[in-house]
């Protein structure tokens, strides 16, 4: 019999993820694996800015002859945007990449632009096959899968991997940070760098034959990379990185605009998180966002209780804008859309996958040996 519980020091709760664990004193293990983990990753001081200092040196001195120091993703979102900004201030010649799927959220993409005309950095924009990438994404919906993101996920990392490789590129920055995304719900998900199973998804429910997409295998990211010579920084664990602060430089730098929440840069990634996940997985991912900024110190357990109580959606006007947004986008009728979001969930495990998938939480255990 389910017996609701929530972590007595986080928002963590077992209604979100039936795979989460709790100590005697109600302590829940991701915000334990965090705590521990943190004095080895986290430097938000002094420490901190002699590593930046030193990463900074070894990047320019490293690739003084090559045509760019490093690679970065961005997608218009404030931490890949944050990461731009920043290497700009410490005279990084960057190559940036953006996977431009026609789902930007419109604030988003005016946040690139600017960014991007007033750092000078040069900006590699790639479309995928637009036939081949909807049916993936109707695939997904006629499926009933919870990761509605995960082709554009694969897909950006495998383009970083790419243009590194192309242009001979040595250093990748990383805008994942344990201040805003230390905490990220497991439960019994698949990796989204398991092409396998997207190409499984697409040969169950699919119509468009995968002709010109290709996508990053688990074997690619984390076994190939080893031996790809790119050496992967997330330089915002080495600083204060403040999400107000943040998002005020910005601001400040070229004009940015908060688009309203974590992930909300694309449309999809909203729908996702403010109503397919909630409504028919039960999942509120704010629970995850909020105790990030909680162990950093940006928010209180109380304030983010308060938080969690109000509406996903800022308002119904919205959610029904962008439920009709995805039909179109999709290119079918809003009630065939509708009929798609009432099917049953469907578990990822039961399309086939890469069986790397199955020693995640043993790899996650020894991280810092394997990265």
């Amino acid at each position: 019999m389910f017996t609701y519980q929530r972590c007595t020091r986080c928002v963590m709760d077992n209604a979100s993820d039936p795979t989460i664990t709790f100590d005697a004193e109600g302590h829940c293990n991701y915000c334990t694996d965090v705590l521990r983990r943190m004095p080895t990753e986290y430097f938000p001081n002094e420490d901190g800015k002699r590593r930046l200092d030193a990463m900074v040196a070894e990047i320019k001195e490293t690739c003084k002859n090559d045509p760019y120091d490093c690679i970065v993703g961005v997608s218009g979102g404030i931490d890949s945007s944050y990461i731009l900004y920043w290497g700009w201030t410490q005279g990084l010649r960057m190559l940036a990449v953006h996977i431009d799927d026609g789902l930007d959220n419109p604030i988003a993409t005016e946040n690139l632009r600017k960014l991007v005309e007033k750092t000078g950095v040069t900006m590699v924009i790639i479309q995928p096959d637009m036939a081949e990438y909807r049916d993936v994404l109707r695939s997904l919906l006629k499926g009933s899968l919870p990761n509605l993101a995960i082709a554009q996920d694969n897909l950006i990392v495998k383009a970083l991997q790419d243009y590194a490789k192309e242009n001979r590129i040595r250093y990748s920055l990383d805008g994942n940070n344990i201040a805003h995304e230390s905490i990220l719900e497991r439960g019994r998900g698949i990796n989204f760098n398991d092409g396998k199973y997207i190409k499984a998804v697409q040969k169950k429910f699919g119509e468009q034959p995968l002709v010109h997409t290709q996508f990053l295998t688990l074997t690619d990211r984390y076994l190939k990379r080893r031996h790809s010579g790119v050496i992967h920084l997330r330089p915002l664990n080495n600083m204060p990185y403040d999400i107000r602060s943040a998002i005020h430089a910005l601001e400040e730098f070229c004009g940015f605009q908060y688009y309203g929440g974590k992930h909300y840069e694309s449309i999809l990634t909203r729908f996702l998180q403010c109503y397919y996940l909630p409504t028919k997985f039960g999942k509120d991912k704010r629970k995850s966002h909020y105790y990030s900024l909680i162990v950093s110190g940006q928010m209180t357990r109380e304030e983010a209780m308060a938080l969690l109580e109000k509406p996903l959606y800022s308002s119904e006007e919205l959610l029904q804008a962008d439920k009709q947004f995805l039909a179109d986008y999709c290119g079918v009728s809003l009630d065939t859309f509708e009929s798609w979001l009432a099917l049953p969930p469907r578990e990822e495990y039961s399309i086939p996958h890469s069986a790397l998938n199955h020693i995640a939480p043993l790899a996650r255990k020894f991280r810092r040996f394997i990265e």
